[in-house]
């Protein structure tokens, strides 16, 4: 298949399912990876679709929302090696806030057996992991909760934020882009992730490489309003040039190619 019939291919494909793997593409028109990602830029730049790591989505494509029952095993090494890697914000004593989500979920089981910490979060299931395993202090800021995430979210949430005030806050976010910002599917999470990054003197974000050049349709935030965003080495170059131009640091986690469950080959690289 010539150059112009194998883009106008990709670009119906795009618009036929929403989203493209590189990989796929490369294996379907038995061509290199390299002849995929230019015809990936050559079609960004046509406006025909919006590259994201591994591929490309279609222009308005959002973020969707599972439930986190099932996202707790997608992903796991990266999300366990994300989680080690943010282990070292844990301040030496204080309060923390830990958010609902699939990736802050791991960070709970990492977290030292220590007495002198208030851990506060909107998770039940994380709640009850620190209790049973914990000698932490550990509230829940209360609220409804939503059946797809176990988050609290709506008044009571927002009233009980306001009074609070975090040393360190491990977020997550079902979409990020630089332009966009940090965004989800639901306006009660994104109240309460906005209400979250002002009660937080630092606010880490935890999050995968698929999250990145998506958006959801409530935006909660800018990416420069956190500090820190630790992630997977699968995150693309350009998502990292733009983090760092806008003055947010960078942590990159290596899982181990064996076990999930053991320490990291080598030290998270941290850069601005």
């Amino acid at each position: 298949m010539d150059l112009a019939n194998r883009r106008l291919e990709i670009a119906e494909l795009v618009r036929a399912t929403g989203r493209v793997d590189a990989a796929a593409l490369s294996a379907r028109f038995a061509v290199n990876a390299e002849t995929i990602r230019r015809d990936l830029r050559a079609l960004e730049s046509a406006g025909e679709l919006r590259r994201i790591h591994g591929g490309a989505v279609a222009h308005g494509t959002l973020a969707v929302e599972d439930r986190v029952s099932g996202r707790l095993s997608q992903r796991r090494p990266e999300k366990r090696a994300i989680a080690r890697a943010a282990l070292a914000e844990i301040p030496p004593f204080g309060a923390v806030f830990i958010e609902a989500g699939s990736t802050t979920g791991h960070l709970a089981g990492l977290i030292p057996d220590r007495g002198d910490l208030l851990i506060v979060t909107n998770a039940l299931q994380i709640a009850l992991e620190l209790t049973d395993r914990s000698r932490s202090t550990v509230m829940t800021i209360g609220g409804r909760v939503r059946p797809a995430s176990y988050a609290e979210v709506d008044a009571w949430a927002l009233a009980r934020l306001a009074d609070l005030r975090f040393d360190v806050a491990f977020v997550g976010t079902n979409a990020i882009d630089p332009g966009w910002g940090l965004s989800t599917p639901d306006p009660a999470e994104a109240a309460v992730k906005a209400a979250v990054l002002a009660s937080a003197q630092k606010a880490v974000l935890m999050v995968d490489h698929t999250k990145f050049g998506l958006r959801a349709a409530c935006r909660y935030g800018a990416v420069d309003d956190v500090d820190l965003v630790v992630t997977d080495s699968g995150v693309d170059d350009a998502s990292l040039a733009e983090l760092r131009t806008r003055g947010v640091a960078v942590r990159l986690a290596e899982p181990p190619a064996a076990d999930t469950r053991t320490t990291p080959r080598s030290t998270p690289q941290e850069e601005l």
